[in-house]
């Protein structure tokens, strides 16, 4: 029976080994970013952990492959950045409580993870959430709804940030749900 890591350490064994791209959401709101701690949940090859690191951060980045992580300290060690990968399954992973000026999450999501996500923000910190919303079905019908924002974004799982853009229904075909938000 293959688990999760197999099933992603497979996936990413066959994606093109030039570096990914960085989200749009992170990089045309760079002016945000500062310096100091953040994470990066399901990182993947860890387009956005470099950014971020590039950006002055040190990175915490956090996935289920330990493919891809092999993939994303390399790239960090070859552009001299701080980037720690920490191979974990993000079901049983402990956020640690406000440690991060900055945490992304792109493409991954968890209801019952939010409230960790939250809590992971020091005072002032920032998050970016980017992933695919529930009309993603519409795009792709295999994809499982479990892992689809639900109507109305992700705002509504936040609600002790200030919601510095909330966009439900973003992306070319109204089907990603984005947010940045910053904790008070």
């Amino acid at each position: 029976m293959k688990t999760d890591r197999d099933k992603w350490d497979a996936r990413y064994s066959r994606t093109e080994p030039a570096p990914p791209t960085p989200d749009s959401l992170l990089v045309d709101h760079a002016d945000l970013l500062t310096k100091g701690r953040a994470l990066d949940l399901a990182c993947g090859m860890g387009a956005e952990s470099l950014f971020a690191a590039e950006c002055g951060y040190v990175v915490d980045a956090v996935d289920i492959s330990t493919f891809a992580l092999t993939v994303l300290n390399g790239r960090a060690r070859d552009r001299g950045v701080a980037v720690r990968c920490i191979a974990a399954d993000l079901d049983s992973f402990v956020i640690p409580k406000e440690t991060y000026d900055l945490v992304m999450v792109f493409y991954f999501f968890a209801p019952g993870l939010m409230a960790a996500i939250e809590g992971a923000l020091k005072r002032g910190g920032l998050l970016f959430y980017s992933t695919f919303n529930h009309r993603h079905t519409s795009i792709n019908p295999e994809f499982n709804p479990k892992y689809l924002v639900p109507p109305g974004g992700l705002a509504k799982f936040f609600p002790a940030l200030d919601i510095l853009l909330d966009e439900p229904y973003g992306g070319s075909d109204g089907n990603v749900a984005r947010l940045i938000a910053r904790r008070r």
